[in-house]
């Protein structure tokens, strides 16, 4: 059996062509990662900037910040289901959704009234997302008091 023509590749061509496309990756890889990386802040950024809105209603109806032990899951249920002036609130509905307080990987952000860590620094709450890591050392840590 003879064959007329060259009708498969070689092992350099295949080697070259599999070199080039690692090579191109290799410049493309970090950037794309980078891009990702800067969205997932972006997004725990624009969290918090709505549960800053959600804690200035909430203070805007009762006159206070939710307490430390009430938390973020007063701005998704009602804290006190037998008081009047809360229930007329909240039948209108909640100042967030559950998934509005975590991020996607299910991490809390961190809620403090009065402040613990910006002690002193003239804050009257503050929220602090410590990461995919939550670690109180990480430098991507966001502090965010009002």
């Amino acid at each position: 059996m003879e064959l007329r023509g060259k009708q498969a590749f070689s092992l350099i061509e295949m080697l070259l062509v599999v070199g080039l496309i690692v090579l191109i990756f290799s410049f493309i890889g970090p950037k794309l990662v980078k891009m990702f990386s800067r969205s997932d802040k972006a997004e725990i950024q624009f969290k918090m900037s709505s549960i800053q809105s959600a804690l200035n209603d909430y203070r805007m109806d009762f006159g206070t910040y939710p307490s430390t032990r009430e938390g973020l899951q007063a701005l998704v249920e009602n804290p006190r289901p037998n008081d009047e002036k809360y229930q007329r609130v909240y039948s209108k509905g909640a100042y967030l959704k559950e998934n509005d307080i975590v991020d996607k990987a299910g991490n809390e952000i961190i809620y403090n009234c009065p402040p613990e860590i910006n002690k002193g620094k003239f804050h009257a709450y503050e929220l602090v997302y410590l990461g995919k890591t939550q670690s109180e050392d990480d430098p991507d840590r966001l502090d965010v008091g009002a």
